[in-house]
């Protein structure tokens, strides 16, 4: 590329990066007014014109794992930390949101999250980096080799390859998230299990903490992906495990399986 060329290619993408994090900045900040006013229909509207549709079940199922807003990496919002707002592009896709709550906060909040443009060409909000990850981001969170359930080798190669496609299912957040997930538990649950599932779903959601029993948690994030285990126990039980970064906070579910036909299948879980 001609050096002319290649200059004016390198200043037209810095206008537009600087577009992009100027447009974020604004969209954080009419996003902590509304909530500082308490303005739910505002708060809302905002939502559903800068996160994807993916990106906003997420958010809500983040809300249910940590208590707080994703999006603030807090449970409310600061006229001071809206007058400190920062965004800054890091690489690719990927900017950073920064704020300090107050003036005695030195530290400050820096939330990585990642673009993309919807059909229409308008820029959406399509991942955040939760608490857990830190400072963390890059494509490469989510560059994770889908496999297929293998149902007819052995327990445990089953139990593991049917929590990572579940896992994973979680991670790629797709349009039909809870369709696919369903189709996972029809295919590979037995009847009682699907029975156990749908009694314990029931009793998270009547205690205020809905989550998905089989992940012990309301969403599985990229960041855990790394960190699931299956570790056999005796008489083909296994215990499922992943480190969330979340406070020290390790979940442990422990599954119990049963052979039909030469096919293994969740048969129940604790």
């Amino acid at each position: 590329m001609p050096l002319l060329l290649l200059l004016l290619s390198s200043r037209e993408l810095l206008a537009q990066t600087m577009a992009q994090a100027e447009q974020i900045k604004e969209f954080y900040a009419c996003y902590m007014e509304a909530i500082e006013t308490f303005n739910q229909k505002k708060e809302i509207k905002l939502l559903q014109d800068f996160l994807t549709p993916e990106m906003q079940e997420k958010k809500e199922r983040l809300i249910q794992a940590t208590g707080s807003d994703p999006l603030l990496r807090a449970q409310d919002a600061s006229e001071y930390g809206r007058q400190s707002l920062a965004c800054r592009h890091l690489e690719g896709s990927w900017y950073e949101v920064s704020y300090r709550w107050g003036e005695n906060d030195t530290v400050g909040t820096k939330i990585p999250l990642r673009i993309k443009t919807d059909s229409k060409g308008e820029m959406r909000i399509c991942y955040i980096t939760p608490y857990w990850g830190g400072g963390g981001y890059g494509d490469s969170l989510f560059d994770i080799a889908e496999q297929a359930v293998k149902d007819d080798k052995d327990a445990e190669t089953f139990v593991e390859t049917f929590f990572k496609t579940y896992a994973y299912t979680y991670v790629k957040m797709s349009p039909t998230l809870e369709q696919d997930l369903d189709l996972l538990r029809q295919t590979y649950c037995t009847a009682t299990m699907l029975r156990k599932y749908i009694t314990l779903s029931q009793e998270y959601m009547d205690d205020a903490s809905p989550m998905d029993p089989l992940i012990g948690c309301a969403d599985f994030d990229a960041f855990w992906y790394s960190s699931l285990r299956v570790n056999p126990l005796e008489n083909n039980s296994f215990e499922v495990s992943y480190n969330t970064g979340y406070n020290g906070w390790c979940i442990h579910v422990k599954v119990m399986v049963s052979e039909q036909n030469g096919k293994y299948r969740i048969s129940n879980l604790e």
